[in-house]
């Protein structure tokens, strides 16, 4: 799936540049990356935003198989795409948590990670943030089917 970064529903983007920021930016910078990231939730009704994807990504920042890209990256790589689905999936209550539990191989810390995952999903919920990456493919086929009704019907 080849995905770019501007492309992406409103709450995908949030979640995944405040990611990007808090593993890559500066603590040095005024504001700093924490500032940064509450300054973004705090915009869009999340409230300790920082908090929560502070204690998300620690599960799994330092995962071999967990790598985000530099901010200024707009392709999309497979593990931000997982991310975002992640916190997708968290937001329903009827999910299996074994696939990102085995792509991150954070079988030790289980609890921890669906418990940050499920509070993040649900502040995400709650603020009413599009993550959803079907959304876009939705959208697209509309967009197609409009333009084509629009061109034979005058």
């Amino acid at each position: 799936m080849d995905l770019n970064y501007f492309n992406l529903p409103f709450g995908a983007q949030l979640l995944l540049w405040t990611s990007r920021v808090l593993l890559r930016g500066s603590c040095r910078t005024t504001p700093n990356k924490y500032e940064l990231v509450n300054i973004a939730y705090n915009k869009v009704g999340i409230l300790s935003g920082e908090i929560l994807l502070k204690d998300f990504l620690l599960q799994v920042k330092e995962q071999k198989s967990f790598k985000l890209q530099h901010i200024s990256i707009q392709k999309l790589n497979t593990t931000e795409i997982n991310l975002i689905n992640c916190i997708n999936d968290y937001k329903n209550k009827n999910f299996d948590d074994d696939y990102y539990l085995d792509i991150w191989n954070i079988k030790s810390s289980e609890n921890h990670f669906i418990i940050a995952a499920q509070r993040l999903a649900l502040a995400f919920k709650e603020a009413k943030l599009n993550i959803d990456l079907n959304s876009i493919y939705y959208n697209r086929y509309v967009s197609q089917s409009e333009n084509y009704f629009s061109k034979t019907f005058h």
